[in-house]
């Protein structure tokens, strides 16, 4: 019998071979499971408050824009599923119902949950493909990019003092998990066992690189998420524009490293086992909504970044085309 009541979940599960490659099967996918997991492993439990409210609040955000058809078929392992928010929001909330309260919002029963792209130009054949990327900011910003190939890199310090910005605001530079006190061990080196009050913080850090943010997917909702955004720049051959950047950052920032990829999500209470955290690729979960793709230089002799820089692709009409809503 369940503590708390289910939403509605999918109607499709992932394959079952698919299931299998995760050595996981179908009692992944039930909410009585989850509970009975929860309980034996119960990873929320020094959580204060505030930061549980944060947590619910990231969850639902997430899931109005990450619970589709087309990631209900992928394993519920990967924050690319639609059943890893349905699980992490049904344990969230058994945390609260453990405590004998309730989150500050409730998701209501009837609604199903099943993002549309509305007005989308163009999807990416599947979640976070890299086959087509958007960008989200002022109009003017992105019609210089898709008619002159200007594009700004920052150093990924600059981020996190950004204020009125909410999307924005994540430690680039620093990446924070938790491992619940009840279940981890600490031993001294003269092989005493330590008391553990609360939860052991694990922080990741990694020096300053130059970075270039875009997006897997379009969502009008980001326009408005990102501070003064009102339009969205659309990379249709995404091919072209990879080959583009690199031979313009190869101009300005001769030898760095350069690197792209789609961002990784964690939850920085219940971490993956052997699961690896990447500070310039890995983010809190917090910001799963955003679809990240980043292009990212760093120098291998430890050269600083010092302020922005502009590189110029070309006139990128060819691949690109700005919208507005």
């Amino acid at each position: 019998m369940l503590l708390v009541n289910k939403l509605i979940l999918p109607t499709s599960l992932p394959h079952p071979e698919a299931i299998k490659s995760f050595r996981d099967n179908r009692h992944s996918y039930d909410p009585e499971f989850w509970e009975l997991e929860y309980q034996s492993y119960r990873y929320l439990e020094n959580v204060a408050t505030d930061a549980l409210n944060d947590r619910y609040l990231s969850i639902f955000r997430n899931m109005k824009s990450l619970v589709s058809r087309d990631r209900d078929i992928i394993p519920i392992q990967s924050f690319l599923s639609s059943w890893y928010w349905f699980r992490k929001e049904h344990q969230t909330r058994l945390e609260y119902h453990l405590r004998g309260t309730s989150p500050s919002i409730q998701i209501p029963q009837a609604e199903i949950f099943d993002f549309k792209a509305q007005g989308a130009p163009v999807r990416p054949k599947h979640p976070n493909a890299g086959d087509v990327l958007f960008r989200y900011d002022k109009k003017q910003f992105l019609e210089a990019i898709a008619k002159e190939g200007s594009i700004r890199i920052r150093p990924a310090s600059d981020f996190f003092p950004v204020e009125n910005d909410e999307a924005r605001q994540d430690q680039e530079l620093l990446k924070r998990s938790f491992l619940p006190g009840r279940y981890s061990k600490v031993t001294a080196q003269d092989g005493k066992q330590l008391k553990i009050i609360g939860d052991i913080q694990q922080d990741v850090t990694f020096p300053n690189y130059y970075v270039f943010c875009m997006a897997c997917d379009w969502d009008q909702n980001l326009i408005s998420a990102f501070d003064g955004s009102d339009a969205c720049l659309v990379i249709r051959d995404t091919d072209k524009f990879f080959e583009r950047i690199q031979f313009a950052g190869k101009k300005s920032l001769h030898g760095w490293y350069f690197h792209h990829n789609p961002v990784n999500y964690f939850d920085p209470y219940e971490r993956i086992k052997n699961e690896h955290i990447d500070p310039a690729m890995s983010k809190d979960f917090k910001f799963a909504y955003q679809r990240e793709y980043r292009f990212l230089w760093f120098s291998p002799e430890g050269i600083q970044p010092n302020g922005f820089i502009f590189l110029n692709l070309g006139d990128l009409q060819d691949i690109a085309e700005v919208h507005a809503p």
